[in-house]
């Protein structure tokens, strides 16, 4: 076989791989999910009980050896500084893995005061969230170099680029991104952007942008907020809200603060990979053939492709988890003991009754607490007695993106040049935005 044939076999068998695990759905378990998410869940099932404590061990080394390294450089870490990598964070982030692994360790063994490790707060992180992070680390980690170093984004960033440039001021193959998270998971849609970014396919502005309006909730995930809330008979109704929401809000947020200001630059450790411009003479099409057929005749051999999928991994597992639990433990026993959220929520109940909201004051305080984790604002809604709040709530609670427990998390220790205040004000303008289209949007499908 010619050189030029195999380019093409090396571009189109792992593409289409690629595309079989993160982007068409297939049917599982009477519901609708990914491969990889059925690869992920049975993952899990298989490590069961073991799952967690191998975390908080996780955890536990990532804290520990980063202060080692700190106060005594560890001659090994010394000598191979991609191993260094791990365990050098700044003094901030060195704080949140001792944070991480001091609220891990209490939940596990259930030791000091209840509001930590209740499965409110510390358990519904150390039990809940954390496992289901941490199993997409390792199969995205080792499996989504089929969809990113084959060419398949670059074809697909072609085609799409008359859409996605002008419309909502992103490259084409963001468009991969959004069914990323929408057949499959938010936290796998967040960490193809950001290691998009980190390989230098999208600048700071670019990737800000994607993450904050395509990094949805799954189908799956809106079908099972929409039955905890009691809406499984309007379930076409609220899912046809969210992604005409989505859509407009994709529209308009990136051409307002902060987005809009973010900067052009990428990543330094990578620099600009890509071009979308088409030269003149030649078509959409032929120019991503052409781009796709250059990334794949660069792309890694089996043992290449197996090393980065294992630093990916590990980069996840060392740097994220410990700052999941720090951030969201202490978030969630905010959300759970005190009345913050209650005060907090007052101007948006406020905003809500403009609309006529049912419940608005109530509402608002429930909506608030979406930003430490989007699944709370459908546990407490579920009590609200109004359809049409409960269906708010809903939609809200999953157009809002960005939240602390995991999609803020993996943000926040990524190398995109993303700020806490900027997270919570986008998760406020995303809010904001977005209520009087739900509201439209409910009203106009007959939900009362």
């Amino acid at each position: 076989m010619d050189t030029h044939k195999r380019t093409i076999c090396k571009l189109v068998f792992p593409s289409l791989l690629g595309i079989l695990l993160f982007l068409v759905p297939v049917r599982y378990q009477g519901g609708t999910e990914i491969v990889v998410g059925i690869v992920g869940s049975r993952l899990k099932d298989a490590m069961g009980q073991a799952l967690v404590p191998i975390l908080v061990a996780v955890i536990l080394i990532s804290a520990l050896v980063s202060l080692w390294h700190r106060v005594r450089p560890i001659p090994l870490l010394a000598r191979h500084p991609a191993l260094a990598g791990y365990f050098s964070p700044t003094p901030f982030w060195l704080a949140a893995r001792l944070l991480g692994a001091a609220a891990s360790v209490l939940t596990l063994f259930r030791l000091g005061p209840e509001e930590v490790w209740s499965m409110d707060t510390g358990g519904n992180m150390l039990w809940s969230i954390l496992p289901t992070c941490a199993v997409w680390y390792l199969v995205g980690g080792f499996l989504l170099p089929f969809l990113t170093e084959y060419g398949s984004m670059e074809l697909l960033s072609s085609l799409f680029r008359r859409v996605a440039r002008p419309l909502f001021r992103v490259p084409g193959r963001a468009m991969i991104d959004c069914v990323t998270s929408w057949m499959g998971s938010s936290v796998c849609g967040t960490y193809l952007t950001i290691s998009q970014y980190e390989s230098g396919y999208y600048n700071a502005r670019e990737a800000a942008t994607i993450i904050t309006n395509f990094s949805l909730l799954s189908i799956s995930f809106c079908s099972l907020v929409a039955s905890m809330l009691g809406l499984g008979g309007l379930f076409g109704q609220f899912y046809l809200t969210i992604v005409i929401s989505g859509l407009v809000c994709a529209v308009i947020t990136p051409r307002i603060w902060p987005l809009c200001r973010f900067p052009e630059s990428y990543d330094p450790a990578s620099g600009k990979q890509a071009s979308e411009e088409v030269p003149d003479g030649m078509s959409s099409l032929q120019w991503g053939w052409r781009q796709a057929l250059a990334r794949a005749e660069k792309a890694p051999g089996p043992v290449a492709f197996v090393k980065k999928g294992a630093a990916s991994a590990a980069d996840l597992m060392f740097t994220t988890l410990p700052v999941i639990m720090a951030f969201g433990t202490p978030a969630l026993m905010i959300a759970t003991y005190t009345r913050v959220f209650d005060y907090l929520g007052v101007p948006l109940g406020m905003y809500l009754e403009l609309f006529g909201v049912p419940d608005a004051m109530e509402a608002g305080a429930v909506m608030l607490v979406g930003f430490a984790d989007q699944f709370i604002p459908a546990i407490i809604g579920s009590t609200m007695p109004a359809v049409f709040t409960r269906f708010l709530l809903g939609c809200i609670c999953i157009l809002q993106v960005l939240y602390v427990t995991d999609v803020g998390a993996l943000v926040l220790t990524s190398r995109v040049p993303f700020r806490f205040w900027q997270l919570l004000v986008l998760f406020l303008e995303r809010v904001i935005i977005c209520v009087p289209l739900v509201v439209l949007c409910g009203r106009m499908l007959g939900v009362s």
